[in-house]
């Protein structure tokens, strides 16, 4: 029931399933240099307010499917960090995917724009992340453990949402299917 594209990403990720448990299953003998910490679990769009002046997050409960004792577990501080590029992402692609004034531009040329302002905003942000935890301990690992790490959580992330998406709106699944292959595309295996 998916359309074309939904089609093609589904298919990139059934082709690169080996690909994608192999680079999970290294986070078991990785010997990681950055701390975990207590983190949101939940982090996205929707548990920041601001108020003109100020950012006001919400919501420290956890992933709402996950127990209790899995939401005490300590994480790295990147998890949250992918959580809320994924959500830059849906943000742009839910806009411009299913939007009914956007449905007479060329797919292709959709992608394109939800593409370029997802870069965009992901640059900004990790700047700025990295600007602002300059000097913390907790990421105190070299360049190639945070990409894995962040890498790790981007992808972990998006599998979660597809199985979501697979039960709640199937028409959806073109957008964590994308978040994927953008993933994959950018392993550092």
């Amino acid at each position: 029931s998916l359309d074309e594209k939904g089609k093609e990403l589904s298919k990139f990720y059934m082709s690169h399933a080996a690909e994608i448990m192999e680079f999970f299953s290294r986070i078991r003998s990785a010997s990681l240099q950055s701390l975990r910490i207590r983190i949101h679990g939940d982090y996205h769009l929707g548990q920041v307010l601001f108020n003109g002046s100020d950012y006001t997050i919400l919501d420290f409960e956890g992933e709402p499917e996950s127990s209790i004792t899995e939401r005490k577990i300590k994480h790295s501080p990147l998890k949250d960090v992918a959580g809320m590029l994924r959500s830059f992402h849906y943000a742009v692609s839910a806009k411009l995917y299913f939007n009914s004034q956007a449905k007479d531009i060329p797919q292709e040329k959709i992608e394109n724009a939800v593409s370029y302002w997802y870069k965009g905003v992901t640059h900004s942000f990790l700047n700025s992340y990295r600007e602002t935890i300059k000097g913390n301990a907790v990421l105190k690992a070299g360049e190639e453990e945070l990409k894995y790490l962040l890498q790790f959580h981007l992808l972990e992330k998006a599998v979660y949402e597809l199985g979501y998406e697979l039960n709640a709106r199937p028409a959806w699944v073109k957008i964590p299917l994308r978040g994927i292959q953008q993933v994959i595309k950018g392993l550092s295996i």
